[in-house]
């Protein structure tokens, strides 16, 4: 390409800002301005055609793939989530409202933590609740920034833990860390210690003990024993150990139990179901779907289908009503996330939709409401266009009608260049939704909120929101399971919904969207009012892209109507 060619400083700021991306994310913003005015300068020229075609894209798209096939992802990770994968042992985040945002499987047993509920903090020592206090409120008059307490487990067991703020670096919200000090006892261990020391049936539970409780007195008084038993029975260990001291007996199991654990698992990789009632099916063609529900066991059935953002955890207040009303929700994890497959070459709706068509008959449940949320309502469309016996009615929130060139005027300028990618270079927007799709594993939810609503400040207030979220970027962490190679399919949504499909639906469509969400235009929603009998829409004010987080009391309330026929007799704030 020569520099006086038309366009060559676009196309070489496109070069430069898109190897820089690959391993800097501060890169970003460059990389969409670029893009910015590559697609500005062809809409100058009235370019419509396809970009794939074009010599330098395809070069350029080239080259970056076989570099992000080189490089990998990069190490750089969000400080809550790299607080969560610097240790082995039980860890969690906790936002300032007690909404735990982050856990590994570990925190999970010992902390009760489940991302998007509030903990219970059963787990700390009554003796501690002031230290744990000068950490996480000002408040209390003696804010600090570490502190250590000791924590109790189910059967009453005595452990330690720290207790740190943190702020995550996109937001002024300082979050508390707590951390188990301790590996966990490795199943591994007793037998460890069985053939490498020869330690007896007693003293290898001694050992566990002393690692895990630490005083002769305490372990004792749990082994139903006086002290000089303990220690007639640790003196044996320290000669079969060769150790001189408890300190020394303790660094030792420490050491072995730690390099007998298993691997630890990346927690930005072990997103686990909040509801905890997760289940995962084989369908006749080998491919797993998973699902999982929430509500009042046996009660009435309705089916809930996620979006991409917005996962399928409501939150406190939704899910309280829905228990209230009766009504048991079932969620279906759609094939390309958490752990249902989307095999590569499929028509990615139409396998979302007779993958939920498959679990409905699974379950064995005919005529049922069903709720899609965002990208989830298209495959509901056209399940609810072919199979009438098994959709009751609909509600729907968000996308309605297809991107088109006007209709990507009215979001934010990362979204907009997104999208156009999408639409003219689709081989170059799999590589860089590759490369985003990396960084979103690495630094977590909130960057990929960050990157694509910040322009919006109705969004960004919400985003900002300390009782908001923590509930969003738990709900999100279903985004981070998505699989690379299949998540431009999940965005190629936004092009093919088909407004047609909506007119096919025998079943009433009750459409709702925050009058701040830019991918949803009143006027689409009028259209369709008056071209389906069976479809109306509502506007909610001072709502947006978040509406079920921003309006959970409203959201409710449509919730229980769409699935019952009636309001909830109990109002929820």
């Amino acid at each position: 390409m020569s520099p006086d060619q038309p366009n060559a400083h676009t196309d070489f700021n496109l070069i430069e800002t898109g190897y820089r991306f690959l391993s800097d994310d501060s890169a970003f913003d460059a990389c969409v301005q670029a893009w910015t005015s590559k697609f500005s300068d062809l809409e100058l020229q009235a370019a419509a055609r396809s970009l794939d075609d074009d010599p330098f894209i395809k070069s350029y798209a080239s080259s970056l793939t076989r570099l992000v096939d080189k490089i990998g992802e990069p190490t750089q990770i969000n400080p809550l989530q790299k607080a969560i994968n610097d240790t082995d042992a039980a860890a969690m985040v906790i936002a300032p409202n007690g909404l735990v945002v982050l856990a590994n499987d570990h925190a999970r047993a010992r902390f009760n933590a489940v991302p998007g509920r509030r903990n219970d903090m059963l787990w700390l020592d009554q003796g501690s609740t002031r230290d744990f206090q000068s950490v996480k409120s000002p408040a209390s008059g003696t804010l600090r920034q570490h502190a250590i307490v000791r924590t109790r487990g189910t059967t009453d067991e005595v452990g330690t833990a720290e207790v740190f703020s943190l702020s995550d670096g996109a937001t002024a919200e300082n979050f508390i860390v707590v951390r188990a000090f301790e590996t966990p006892w490795s199943d591994a261990m007793d037998q460890t210690l069985k053939t490498a020391f020869q330690l007896t049936t007693a003293e290898r539970k001694i050992a566990r003990a002393l690692y895990e409780i630490r005083t002769t007195a305490e372990i004792a008084k749990q082994r139903r024993t006086n002290t000089n038993t303990i220690r007639i029975q640790i003196r044996s260990i320290f000669r079969k150990t060769e150790t001189k001291s408890q300190v020394d007996l303790v660094r030792l199991i420490a050491l072995v139990n730690a390099r007998v654990s298993n691997a630890k698992q990346d927690a930005s990789t072990t997103w686990k179901d909040p509801w905890q009632n997760y289940e995962i099916l084989r369908r006749p063609d080998g491919r797993r779907l998973a699902y999982t529900w929430t509500g009042k066991r046996g009660g009435t059935p309705a089916l809930l289908v996620h979006g991409c953002v917005q996962g399928y955890l409501l939150g406190e207040t939704i899910e309280r009503a829905v228990y209230d009303a009766g009504i048991q929700l079932f969620a279906v994890i759609r094939p390309g996330f958490g752990d249902s497959d989307c095999p590569e070459g499929a028509n990615f709706a139409n396998d979302q939709a007779t993958a939920i068509e498959w679990l409905l008959e699974t379950l064995g449940v005919r005529a049922i409401p069903a709720i899609g949320i965002g990208n989830g309502a298209v495959p509901l469309f056209r399940l609810a266009a072919a199979r009438p016996d098994l959709v009751s009615n609909l509600l729907v929130t968000g996308l309605l009608m297809p991107y088109d060139r006007t209709s990507i005027q009215a979001l934010t300028p990362t979204q907009k260049v997104f999208s156009n990618l999408l639409l003219r270079t689709p081989q170059l927007s799999k590589v860089l939704a590759r490369v985003c799709m990396n960084y979103i594993h690495q630094k977590g939810a909130q960057w990929y909120l960050d990157k694509g609503w910040r322009d919006v400040p109705e969004v960004r207030k919400t985003l900002l929101d300390p009782e908001i979220l923590p509930l969003i970027i738990a709900a999100c962490e279903l985004t981070l399971t998505a699989d690379r190679t299949n998540y431009p399919n999940e965005m190629r949504t936004k092009w093919d919904m088909d407004p047609g499909l909506v007119a096919q639906v025998p079943c009433p469509i009750h459409h709702l969207h925050g009058v701040h969400d830019r991918s949803v235009r009143a006027e689409e929603a009028q259209v369709l009012e008056k071209t389906c009998p069976s479809f109306t829409s509502e506007c909610i004010e001072d709502a947006g892209y978040f509406l079920i987080y921003e309006k959970p009391a409203i959201f409710a309330d449509r919730l229980i109507k769409a699935v019952t026929g009636t309001s909830p007799t109990r109002k929820y704030a």
